[in-house]
């Protein structure tokens, strides 16, 4: 009796924590609920209300040593690791980074750079004029009004009309 509940409650701990751990969004703005904290990655999304430019400066020199303009519908992840640097007093930390579309909540941060301590750097965001667009997706569906998918029939050679009728429910 005592190890069939064992084994229920291993079971439901387990099921708990995959759950848990599938539904989490690990780069999202604002942090991931579960395991946010001062030593986690922070993400930074740019949207065509609030395009971002993130810039990195040593505070010691006003050197600016990390610009990104990130582009519009993507989100920037940055991760500090400590004692990760090249060089114990000038860049004793290890910056990790990567440009991820809006809809990627987790990945491997590719790119890298050794950086300041975290007293002697600061990472600024700034909001650019909200005009700017995303590119279109690659894969949209086809739209009628770009001149190589209009039917033949729109053209000045003409050609067979299309006679479908969507308004019945029914495409014949």
């Amino acid at each position: 009796m005592y190890h069939n509940d064992m084994n229920i409650i291993q079971f439901t701990t387990i099921t708990i924590l995959v759950g848990a751990s599938a539904s989490c969004k690990m780069y999202a703005p604002g942090g991931n609920p579960f395991f946010n904290g001062p030593e986690s990655a922070a993400t930074y999304q740019s949207t065509e209300e609030m395009p971002k430019t993130i810039v990195l400066t040593d505070t010691r020199s006003g050197e600016r040593l990390f610009v990104m303009e990130i582009p519009v519908g993507k989100k920037l992840v940055i991760d500090f690791i400590k004692d990760s640097g090249d060089n114990n007093v000038l860049t004793p930390d290890l910056m990790m980074w990567e440009v991820f579309p809006n809809n990627v909540n987790y990945g491997p941060l590719s790119n890298s750079m050794t950086v300041p301590n975290g007293w002697s750097r600061k990472l600024d965001v700034t909001f650019r004029n909200s005009s700017e667009y995303s590119n279109p997706i690659t894969d949209r569906p086809l739209r009628v009004d770009e001149v190589n998918d209009q039917p033949d029939w729109w053209t000045v050679d003409g050609g067979e009309i299309d006679t479908t009728d969507p308004s019945n429910g029914y495409d014949n």
